[in-house]
């Protein structure tokens, strides 16, 4: 039995990338603070969560981290689909 392709939620991913520019503007307020690490784990989360419904795009810049908080998978992802 072959199965159907899912297709993608663009308005759930939509709303998933304006959590994603939410956590990135919290943190660029925080990111001296404590609770700076807690934002990057919930950002990753989400983008992973987006990753694995199907998002593969770039994410628009205000909606990123620096590169080097980035989760790994949103690398790949860039790589895999420039």
């Amino acid at each position: 039995m072959q199965l159907t392709p899912v297709q993608v939620d663009q308005q759930l991913l939509n709303t998933l990338e304006e959590k994603l520019s939410d956590l990135a503007s919290l943190w660029r307020g925080h990111k001296d603070q404590p609770q700076a690490e807690e934002i990057v784990r919930q950002y990753h989360v989400v983008l992973r969560c987006m990753i694995d419904l199907g998002f593969r795009a770039a994410l628009d810049p205000d909606s990123e981290l620096p590169k080097r908080l980035m989760p790994q998978e949103y690398h790949d992802l860039l790589q895999a689909h420039p």
